[in-house]
Parts: structure tokens; sequence; C-alpha cells
């Protein structure tokens, strides 16, 4: 990739204004400089973590800046040199592995998993490796599953062989394979171990003699042991009160993320893609959208998603692993206008900021409409107040007339004259069975498909001492190998999965509750008495325990 001075930028522009009227520039060139100090005002600092971008149109480097500290202790700006960690835009590298072998007539990406995986379990539909790229396995999630052992990851070390054996020990699929989007780093991991096996080479070895060494990525590479030094690799941070902290990510857990690279290498790999240097039939695999076995076609392609921003075709990627925060998008439609952030600190708005700088250099991108809102009568609304169900992982939601005004969530509801709602961005569907026994509230998702909300009680459930105590004991789960206790402590119940870990249950609806973040809830059989507990959350959407003696 060619690098030019900020100087040469006019020239640049000029030499453009023959691109078909879709990927033109403004006429005058904008000072790129100028726009991204504006836009990462923020992370300009000497004492804090930061950022590093890049921005390119067409091949030619426009911009490579660095913003903050990539060692506050150190006193180690971040330059464009700086190596940071990738977060889940390496999807992406592991996905072009796989499309590598296919190109070398090793596999189909319509073949059965298990032809390569037998230790995979066999859950009716079969598994393909199209649909472990694509996040419709139905896999469940295995950090979800090693924080429910009580090893969330950072408490201990974590390895390819163990995350292997958890994800294949489940006895069950959040969904029929196929039928739903459900992002799961799990599907990503069990490739990391197919593309090793078909190719007979390392992951590392394979990716680095096909990928990167040919491509000119000359700084990227794999945290395949954390414990490794790497000379102008960025340390990451997690704001604690008001300090910084280390938030390092302590695991040899690769594939899904952990690529450790430059702005400079993100802003070649992505020209790459546009030149179709690995070949045409492999890059253009990669932004194939995947179809849902209802024929939803979804944003998410082979570890890409493929979207419009303000109504211009975007392929990008978010990232996001311990205190690194990352975004890597280009926009064909502008020029091939490329922009890689990647940033050092737990919550840095790495997608908002390439999104500044984009709506800086293209300010004549059409703007989203304003919602077309009604006034909203509390009266019509008021019978949907209360406790909702979420119908595929079981966490609840709440919708509240506290003080006057509807709530989902706690943002603010708004009536939209088709007879929906907004909260936030998400639009609502207030609906009622025909009997009228049964409320629910169905969310729209961004690809169009929705999840269905059911009201179960219209204020929170208050259990009483020996409703509690029903649901002491143990109980057991040999998906996740571990036997939980639930015991009454200071009036509450406390969920323990193993010693020195403890989890406080917040009661929701009857016999259901709150727990970091997730659902438990417990099932009861014949004459009342309990039987099973559950969890749920956004991608494991239930495991079954067992109550045992």
């Amino acid at each position: 990739m060619r690098s030019f001075s900020l100087a040469t930028l006019s020239a640049a522009a000029v030499a453009m204004s023959t691109a078909p009227a879709a990927a033109q520039r403004p006429a005058a060139a904008p000072d790129i400089a100028a726009i991204a100090d504006r836009v990462f005002t923020a992370w300009n600092n000497t004492h804090g973590p930061g950022c590093a971008v890049g921005v390119s149109r067409g091949g030619v480097t426009l911009l490579e800046r660095g913003y903050g500290m990539a060692d506050i202790a150190g006193e180690r700006p971040i330059t464009p040199a700086t190596i940071l960690e990738s977060g889940s835009v390496a999807k992406q590298f592991t996905a072009t592995a796989v499309m590598l072998l296919v190109a070398d007539g090793k596999l189909k990406l319509d073949d059965d998993a298990r032809t390569y995986l037998p230790e995979l379990k066999s859950y009716g539909r079969p598994i393909t490796v199209r649909h472990l790229l694509t996040h419709t396995s139905g896999l469940r999630e295995w950090s979800n599953l090693v924080a429910w052992q009580g090893w969330p990851r950072g408490t201990r070390l974590h390895t390819q062989s163990d995350v292997y054996k958890i994800i294949t020990d489940q006895s069950a699929l959040n969904y029929a394979v196929g039928d739903h989007y459900s992002y799961t780093n799990s599907g990503f991991l069990l490739t990391r171990t197919l593309i090793e096996r078909v190719s007979g080479m390392d992951f590392e070895t394979f990716t680095a003699q096909r990928i990167f060494k040919p491509l000119g990525l000359t700084h990227t590479s794999w945290r395949g042991d954390f414990t490794r030094v790497v000379p102008g690799l960025a340390q990451a941070y997690r704001r604690n009160g008001n300090e910084w902290r280390l938030d390092m990510p302590f695991d040899n857990i690769i594939g899904a993320g952990g690529l450790w690279t430059t702005v400079g290498d993100w802003l070649r790999w992505n020209e790459h893609l546009t030149n179709r240097t690995l070949g045409t039939a492999v890059v253009d695999s990669m932004t194939r959208q995947m179809r849902l076995t209802n024929g939803l076609e979804i944003a998410y392609a082979l570890g890409l998603t493929v979207s419009k921003y303000r109504g211009t075709r975007q392929v990008a990627h978010s990232g996001s692993t311990a205190g690194y925060s990352t975004y890597l998008a280009r926009f064909p439609e502008l020029g091939n206008l490329s922009v890689a952030v990647l940033c050092n600190a737990a919550g840095a708005p790495a997608t908002a900021l390439t999104y500044g700088l984009v709506d800086a250099l293209h300010p004549e991108l059409a703007r989203a409409a304003a919602p077309d809102t009604v006034s909203l009568s509390l009266a019509t609304v008021f019978p949907w107040r209360g406790i909702y169900e979420d119908g595929r992982w079981h966490t609840t939601s709440t919708l509240d007339t506290a003080s006057g005004v509807l709530r989902f969530n706690g943002a603010p509801l708004r009536a939209l004259r088709n007879g929906t709602y907004l909260a936030g961005n998400q639009v609502l569907r207030l609906d009622v069975s025909a009997n009228g026994a049964v409320r629910t509230i169905r969310s729209i998702t961004s690809d169009g498909d929705s999840v269905v909300q059911t009201l179960r009680q219209a204020d929170p459930w208050v259990p009483t001492a020996a409703e509690l105590q029903s649901l002491v004991g143990r109980y057991r789960s040999d998906d996740i190998g571990v036997t939980f206790t639930v015991r009454m402590a200071n009036g509450t119940l406390v969920l323990s999965p193993r010693s020195g870990v403890e989890s406080v249950l917040t009661p929701t609806y009857r016999d259901a509750f709150s727990s970091d973040g997730g659902a438990v809830w417990f099932v009861r059989g014949k004459g009342g008495a309990i039987r099973e507990m559950h969890f749920g959350e956004s991608r494991v959407w239930d495991i079954t325990t067992v109550r045992v003696p």
C-alpha cells in the first residue's frame, strides 16, 4: 500500500475526481489530521490509554496516527507502529483460512463439521462449517459456560483443549441448527481445530504462511502464548473509579480473537480484500450473507458483517477483548474508504469513533429520518406494565410507569404512527392474545428477526422465607461438570458453583431470579416440589441442572 503525506491529499482528491458519483469525495480535500484530532480529542492525552487510527482510500494511506498512551507507567505513547489486540475482528482471518482450504479442495463450507470434528455431538440437523463461521450453529458460548463453572475469563488460564472439551461436552444447543443468529465464539474455536486437522499444520503456522507473510502483514501474529514478550505491544486498561488498571487477556484462546496487529496492517488487509488478492472465490464468499432456515438473510457473512451505514454499504467487524476495543470497516461505495481503529481502553467507543471520521469525511451521506412519533396514551399502554420473560434466553425486562413516564428497561417509550413503539433505538410491538389472557412485547432485531417477551406479573415477586427455603438444595449439570449449591443468606438466596464463588439471586417473577446479568429459574414437578434449576442469557439460552440429594 502506498503512503502519502498530508500535503499530497489534495492531489489525490483531484486524481479521484473522475470516479463514479457515488464514490466521489467532497470537492475540497478535508484536513483529515484535523478531523481525526477532533474526533479523538477525548483520547489525546499523556496520562491514560487511547487509540491508534488509520484511514485509506483506494489503496492510498491518508492517515496513520496515535492518541494516548500504550504504556501509562512507562510513558510510552501510542503511535501508528503500536501493536494492539484485535478482539473479534480476528474472525475474518480465521474465516479466510477456511476459504483457502476450500480453494485447495480440502473441504466445503456445507460439509458436516463432524466430518472433521467427530467429538462434536449430533444434534439432529448437521452443523456445517458455514454454520460455525456465521453464528448460526446454536452452539453455546464457551466463556459463559466457564463463568458458570466459577472460572470467568481472567481468573485462570484457559487453553484450546479446555474450551474444545467444554464446547463438545454440551448435550444441547441454544436452538435448532440454522434457525437463528446468536453470536458465539465457540464456532470459531472449533474452526481453529478444524483448520489444523485439515491442513496438517498448526493454526498459527498456517495463517502466517498462507495469509500474513504473502500479504505483507509483517506486524500481525496470534496471541498463542500470552507470556510472549512482544516489542511495541500496548498494555490494555480498564477504568476503576478515578484510575486506570491493567486489563490484559491472560489466556491462549485464539481464532475467535487474540490477534496482535497494527492499523497499517489492517489497512493493507482491507486493500487485499478489495483487490481479491487471495482469489475472487475466497473473498466473495466471505461477504456472502447467511440465510436462516426460514429464508431470512442476516447481516453476518463469514467473519464479517455486511450492512448499510447512512445509506452506503459497509463491510466491517467490531472487537472487544479485556481492555481492547476495536473496529475495522471498509466502504466500497466511498472510493474504497477504509478506517481502522484500535484502542487499549475497555469500553472505548471504537465503532462510534470510526463513524465520526466517516461522517466528517462524507457529510453528504443521508441522515436517518426522524421517528414518526405520535402522542403516547398512558392508559392504552398501562395494561402491559410489568415483568416480562424473554422467550429465548429467559432474562427479564420491565415496562414501568413510575412517575407517570413509560419506560422499557429504563428507556422512555415513544409511540410510532404505525402502532409500534420505540425504546431507545429498539422497535417494540405490543400484542394481546385473542382471549386477552396473554400480553407480549415483540422486539424487532436489526436483521428483521424478532424476540417475544411474555408478561409474567405486574410487580416483582416478593417471596416469603418459606418460598425461598423450598428452592434451597444442590443441583447438578453434567454439561459443565458442576454441582451448584443454593442456600439462604441474610434473607436472600445465594448460588455457588464452587467454594469461594457466590452470586446473589434477585427475585423477578415467581420461582425466577436475575443474577450477574443472566436469568435463573426453577421448575417444579408433580406435587409442586422443585426438580430443576435453569440458567439463561443471551449467548447460552437454557442450561438445565437437576436437583440432587
